[in-house]
């Protein structure tokens, strides 16, 4: 076989051609890729040796030759054998190449150096290999390089399907390649979001199905180390599609708090949520806030997970677990419990753009900050320092239940939740319904504006402390001066919260 080799990242490229050098005839590589093989005691030949030509252009310039892609591309016909003798251009059967770190130098800012790390020569060699599969082996990563040299060795030659694969990854780095390249120069040089669109991410794994039995599922990951689709799962048969959008729910809801507090989720909304002075007070007070509903629910910790923590969970069927870490005989037990899958995932916020498919399109839009600021008494009658922290509490978790919501809380745990309603009065009666007695001192947070002092005169009937809401209807007046007649303080946020 003869090679062609140009790589930036050299990991395991000595081991892997000297392994298969019994199946090389003549190998040609470029610059660094020449010296590093060279050194190594591979008899490799420069590129420069076929084109006549040597680097150009402070190596912008070095592989662009018929003498090098004739070879690459040549159909192995009787015809294109003529020609390509005629130049006197080898005919290649591997391609190896990977492209300069543009994705590193992206990272630094540097304009200058982010052009300069766009590939030119090795993007061109891999579309022509891949393009030419049939005949011509071609290898983007290190990783690619254990299935070619089994196959070597075991068949003396690579089966179409292997071919066939390569190219797919090759297709697929050179599309992710252009992708960050249009997008990190697209946003440095206009500072905003691209008017054309480009998403990359991989696949992960083919779920058990989808929200229903009778639909496909499938988990795509972003590829970086943070968030759900990224988590490491520690224990626990596979995650199902309903598992994943459940764990993102209860995880993006515990981020916004700073103190030790969990989160438990059912149906892709809170049913439940504590700040305690442990993790295992507010595990237990948050099952306790909906010990119903928390039933094979998910939870998310922001704490490092101990047995202190673990002994509220016992006898508890919950699906999935979710923390930052775990002490190590935490973990243990926990791994007696071939049901419960548990999650290891760093509680990091991540401010990228949030996408939703709609009907042949898709709608953006930046993350949900539930950003508590300084509300604005709009009564008579002010809250105290422990209801204004109660009040804080209810809108960081309001934020995270679907609209219409009602979160009503008191000793930073939630005590009732009405979500999802086409109506705020009946988010409140829900909520109002689901505390009971223990609405009485409670705080209510809304994520909208209340259209009518209906919703003030039910909190007063059942108790409520006082009120947190955005503000903006134009029946305003109407609510405030019903809140001052109850003697219920109210605030605004004048910042609206709307889950969809």
């Amino acid at each position: 076989m003869k090679v062609f080799i140009s790589v930036f990242d050299k990991t395991g490229l000595v081991q892997f051609i000297k392994g298969i050098s019994n199946h090389l005839d003549e190998i040609y590589s470029t610059g660094g890729s020449y010296k590093h093989l060279k050194e190594n005691g591979i008899d490799v030949r420069n590129s420069s040796e076929l084109t006549g030509f040597g680097e150009i252009l402070g190596g912008r310039v070095k592989t662009l030759h018929p003498k090098v892609f004739s070879g690459i591309l040549s159909n192995r016909d009787q015809k294109s054998r003529e020609e390509t003798d005629s130049i006197g251009a080898p005919e290649f059967d591997m391609v190896v190449v990977n492209y300069y770190p543009f994705e590193k130098a992206a990272s630094s800012g540097n304009l200058d150096e982010m052009i300069e790390n766009i590939d030119i020569g090795g993007v061109s060699l891999v579309r022509a290999a891949a393009k030419n599969y049939r005949n011509v082996i071609v290898l983007t990563d290190p990783s690619h390089y254990k299935v070619v040299s089994e196959e070597l060795s075991q068949m003396g030659s690579i089966s179409m399907r292997t071919r066939e694969m390569l190219a797919m990854r090759a297709m697929a780095r050179t599309a992710e390649y252009d992708v960050n390249i249009y997008n990190s120069l697209y946003r440095k040089l206009n500072n905003t979001v691209p008017e054309e669109l480009f998403l990359h991410y991989k696949g992960k794994e083919e779920l058990r199905y989808g929200e229903n039995p009778d639909q496909k599922g499938y988990l795509f990951s972003d590829g970086s180390r943070n968030g759900i689709a990224n988590a490491e799962q520690l224990n626990g048969k596979q995650l199902s599609y309903n598992n994943l959008v459940d764990a993102d729910a209860a995880f993006e809801t515990a981020l916004e708090f700073d103190e030790t507090t969990a989160v438990v989720v059912k149906h892709n909304t809170p049913c439940g949520v504590s700040s305690g002075n442990t993790l295992a007070e507010a595990l237990r007070k948050a099952i306790d806030a909906d010990s119903e509903s928390a039933y094979g629910s998910v939870i998310a910790l922001n704490r490092k997970v101990d047995m202190a923590t673990l002994d509220e969970m016992k006898k508890r069927f919950i699906e999935v677990l979710i923390a930052p870490d775990y002490d190590e005989d935490a973990l243990e037990r926990l791994r007696t419990r071939k049901n419960l899958r548990v999650l290891k995932v760093p509680f990091i916020r991540d401010d990228s753009l949030r996408y939703k498919a709609i009907s042949n399109g898709i709608v953006a839009q930046t993350p949900l900050r539930s950003d508590f600021g300084t509300p604005i008494l709009k009564t008579k009658k002010e809250a105290g320092k422990d209801v204004m922290r109660d009040m804080e509490f209810a809108w960081k978790v309001v934020a995270h239940c679907r609209s219409n919501a009602i979160v009503l809380a008191k000793d930073r745990t939630t005590v009732g939740i009405g979500g999802g309603q086409t109506s705020r009065i009946e988010a409140m009666r829900i909520a109002t319904a689901k505390a009971g007695e223990k609405a009485r001192g409670a705080v209510l947070a809304s994520d909208a504006y209340f259209p009518f002092s209906d919703n003030v005169e039910l909190a007063a009937e059942s108790g409520v402390s006082a009120i947190i809401q955005p503000g903006g209807s134009i029946r305003d007046e109407e609510v405030i001066d019903a809140s001052d007649r109850l003697g219920v303080p109210l605030y605004f946020t004048e910042k609206r919260v709307f889950l969809h």
